[in-house]
Formats: structure tokens, sequence, C-alpha cells
């Protein structure tokens, strides 16, 4: 019987990402999407599934009030159904309380294919279901990075030769959001590497940075977790990287330009972000 897998994730860029993913490495497993914790929850009352990849924020219903409202059923208990959260809020408070609310295990953005399948491949066999999971051998090549053509068709469209357009949270027909030029010293993340870089232009959807070349050459199409500041509070922020460029016309020149483009799309990191631009 073919393993069923639940994603749960607000950002269609993650779920392509992990859908196409454990596809490629798992052809037998059967995946299904919720786009929240709410339709996780319609979903889980007609299907009986054998794991839960699940983001901690999410607009209606977060991923460890999904977590917590599982371990009550009698079908998802915590020795019955292996449950992943995979998010960017990776300080100590949260991961304890995903522990105590019964998950199995913790996956932190920005993530590599890699990861991603070794962490399934470990809950898999904490519940031995590794069987049903390789029941099909799985292809031997993991697309590096993380994202790579993993997530093409929604960059791109679906196909369709123009680039679809960055999320946006103005209505249809309000102007686009203006760029501010600004000077912000913070930590960026790219697949568990996390160094010093200075953002030098902000909008709503992108984020333009320097970063030094001899730090890491981030993948394009890979993801990226920025953190950004207001009023005391720090927000972890999920782009994929759109783009990037020496400062110099040289090969080994000291700097990147790197523009971010934002993933995440629940109201209150737009409501952060929204702030945060009108503070600049």
């Amino acid at each position: 019987m073919a393993i069923k897998i639940l994603v749960v994730d607000d950002a269609s860029f993650t779920r392509d990402l992990i859908r196409r993913t454990l596809r490629k490495q798992f052809p037998v497993a059967e995946i299904e999407e919720a786009v929240n914790g709410r339709k996780a929850q319609q979903l889980m009352s007609k299907i009986t599934f054998d794991m839960v990849l699940c983001d901690w924020e999410m607009p209606e219903m977060t991923g460890v009030e999904l977590l917590k409202w599982c371990r009550e059923q009698p079908a998802y208990k915590k020795d019955a159904v292996p449950f992943v959260m995979i998010t960017s809020r990776g300080d100590k408070s949260h991961v304890v309380e995903a522990v105590q609310s019964g998950v199995t295990d913790y996956l932190g953005k920005p993530f590599s294919s890699e990861q991603l399948v070794n962490k399934v491949l470990s809950a898999a066999k904490k519940h031995g279901l590794e069987g049903r999971l390789s029941s099909q051998k799985p292809r031997d090549s993991i697309a590096p990075g993380g994202v790579g053509a993993a997530s093409l068709d929604v960059l791109m469209g679906a196909g369709k030769s123009a680039p679809v357009q960055a999320t946006k949270f103005a209505s249809a027909d309000a102007p686009v959001a203006s760029v501010k030029d600004v000077k912000i010293p913070t930590l960026v993340r790219f697949e568990g590497k996390q160094f010093r870089c200075m953002v030098i232009q902000f909008s709503k959807t992108e984020a333009t940075m320097f970063i030094k070349s001899d730090d890491v050459v981030p993948q394009v199409l890979g993801q990226a977790v920025l953190d950004l500041e207001l009023a005391g509070k720090v927000n972890r922020l999920n782009y994929f990287v759109q783009s990037v460029a020496t400062t110099e016309k040289k090969h080994d020149s000291t700097f990147l330009t790197v523009v971010l483009n934002l993933i995440d799309q629940d109201s209150e990191k737009e409501a952060f972000i929204k702030q945060l631009f009108d503070s600049l």
C-alpha cells in the first residue's frame, strides 16, 4: 500500500518544492496538499494520512495548533503518525512547544532537498513506514540547493512564457509598491548557513542585499530566510533567490548583489512588512 503524505503550507512555492522533491525521491508516495490548518483538518477527517509535513506560521490555524488537534484524534496519535514541523521558527521556545505538543521531528527553513528527504526517511523509520516509503526504488539524483527545477512551475507560471508575478499585498487596482533605498545590517540564512548581510533596497515583495562572495554563493531559486527587525521584534521572512550578480565586472568580486523575492503569504507577516516598509 502506498504511503499517504499530507503537506501543509500557505506558501505555494514551498508546497511545490516539497511535493516535487518527494515525488522525485519516492515515486510510490501519494501526496496531498493543504493551504492551512483548517483545510488540513478537513482532508484528515476524510483521508487517513501516514505522515504530515507542516509549516508553523499559517493563517486561520497555525502548525502547532494543527499538531495539538492531531494528537487528540485517535487516528493521529504520536505513536501512530509522524508529524514533521517545517518552519523558520527555530528558537528554543518554539522547539520546546512543538516537542511538548507531540511533534516527531523539526526541519528548519531554508532546507535542502537532501535534508527534507532525510527527515522524511527518519520519521518513517521511527514508525516502521520505511518499507512503504521505499517500496519503489527512489531516484538517484536530488536537485542541488533545495529548489532548482523543483519550483519552476510556480515561478514561471506553470509553463507559460511570461514569469509569474511576485506576491503582492495590494489590491489588483492599486499601484505597485515602490522600492526604498536602505542600509539595514542583518542576518540571512541559505540552507542552514547563517551570516551577516546588508540590505540596500527593500519593498513589500523584494529585498536586495550585499553579501561577501567568500561566505556563500546562493543558488538562484534557492531558499533564504531574512531576519528583519521593527520596534524590537525580529521577524524571520521567507524568500527565494531571484538573482545573484557580482558588484564589479570581474569574476572574483569581493561582494555579491542578491535579490530576494518574498514567499510568505500570511496576514501577520503582511502587516509586519507594511509597517516596516512605512517606517523606512
